[in-house]
C-alpha cells in the first residue's frame, strides 16, 4: 500500500560482481542507481515508485529481495537481452573501478523511456526523479513528464558521460527542471574551469531553476539567487561510499515530496547519504 506521498523513481538496475580488497568474491549483488535512489526515499516516509528495465537474466531472487524490503516491483519492465553486469572492484583505499561485463549500448537501451510513464505509475506521485542515464534517456523523460505531469516537479541527476562535449544540451535540459543536482566534479566540468567556487558563481548566471551540488565530504551546496548555502556532511565512520550520490538524492527527493523547504530536502540528503555510507550492499538503509 502507497504512502501518502509518493516518488517516481526513474533509473536503472543492475547485477554487479564485486571484488573486495582481501580477494573476496560476491557474485550477482543487486545494483543500480534506482536501489539506493529507492530506498534513500523509502526510509523517510515516501513510498518508491520505481521505474526501471530489467533484462530476461536478472534473476528472480534479486527481485524478492527488492519486494521483501516493501519496494514495489510492479512498473520494473521485463525485456529481451541482458541485464548489465558489471565488475566492480574496491582497494584498500575506498575507491573502485567498474569494469563493464555488457556492450556500453546496453545502459541506453535498458534505461526507461517515455511510454514506460503511464498513468498507473503516476497515481499520488508529487515528485519524479530522474537518475544518472544516458543523456538522450533523460531529455525523453523529461519532455514526457512535462506533457502529462507538468505540475509535478522533477529532480535530476547527471552523469558523468553528459558532461564533457555535451554542455548546452545538458544546461538546457538542466533549465526544464525544478531540481538539477550536479557532483562537483560534474559543476567543474560543465563550466570549464577547475575551481569550484568559480564553477558555483558561472553556473547561477543560467537562469536555473534550484542547483544543488553534491560534494562528497564536504557535504553539499544549495545555489540560491542570495547566494550559495554549504549544508555539512555528516560526521561517520565510512565503510563503503557505493551509492552514496544516489542516497542523497533519495533524501533530497523524500525532502520535496513531504513539501519540505529546499534547505531542508538537501539536509535531509546529507543524513541519508551519511546513514548509507556507513554500511555495505545495496538495502544496507533498510538496516537502520
Amino acid at each position: 500500500m502507497r504512502k501518502i506521498q509518493s516518488a517516481l523513481i526513474l533509473g536503472n538496475l543492475t547485477i554487479d560482481d564485486v571484488v573486495l580488497p582481501d580477494g573476496k568474491t560476491i557474485m550477482g549483488s543487486l545494483g543500480g542507481n534506482s536501489i539506493h535512489v529507492a530506498t534513500g526515499v523509502f526510509v523517510n516516509g515516501v513510498t518508491p515508485i520505481t521505474i526501471a528495465r530489467i533484462g530476461e537474466d536478472f534473476p528472480r531472487e534479486a527481485l524478492e529481495k527488492f519486494e521483501s524490503a516493501g519496494l514495489t516491483t510492479e512498473f520494473m519492465i521485463p525485456m529481451d537481452g541482458p541485464t548489465v553486469r558489471n565488475w566492480v572492484i574496491y582497494e584498500w583505499d575506498g575507491s573502485r573501478t567498474w569494469l563493464y561485463r555488457t556492450e556500453k549500448t546496453r545502459s541506453s537501451e535498458v534505461s526507461p523511456e517515455p511510454r514506460d510513464i503511464t498513468e498507473a505509475a503516476l497515481e499520488g506521485v508529487c515528485v519524479a526523479h530522474i537518475a544518472a542515464m544516458p543523456l538522450s534517456n533523460a531529455e525523453r523523460l523529461v519532455q514526457r513528464l512535462r506533457q502529462i505531469a507538468p505540475n509535478i516537479p522533477i529532480v535530476l541527476d547527471t552523469h558523468e558521460d553528459w558532461i564533457d562535449g555535451y554542455q548546452d544540451r545538458l544546461l538546457s535540459l538542466a533549465r526544464k527542471v525544478n531540481y538539477f543536482l550536479p557532483s562537483k566534479e560534474e559543476l567543474v566540468v560543465l563550466m570549464n574551469t577547475g575551481d569550484l567556487n568559480v564553477a558555483m558563481d558561472k553556473i547561477s548566471n543560467y537562469g536555473l531553476e534550484n542547483v544543488i551540488v553534491k560534494a562528497g565530504a564536504l557535504g553539499a551546496y544549495l545555489l540560491t539567487e542570495t547566494g550559495n548555502r554549504h549544508i555539512q556532511a555528516v560526521k561517520t565512520d565510512v565503510r563503503d561510499t557505493t551509492g552514496a550520490g544516489d542516497a542523497f538524492c533519495g533524501g533530497f527527493t523524500a525532502g520535496t515530496a513531504l513539501n519540505l523547504p529546499v534547505y531542508d530536502c538537501v539536509v535531509m540528503g546529507c543524513e541519508t547519504a551519511g546513514k548509507a555510507i556507513q554500511r555495505s550492499g545495496s538495502l544496507r538503509l533498510l538496516e537502520y
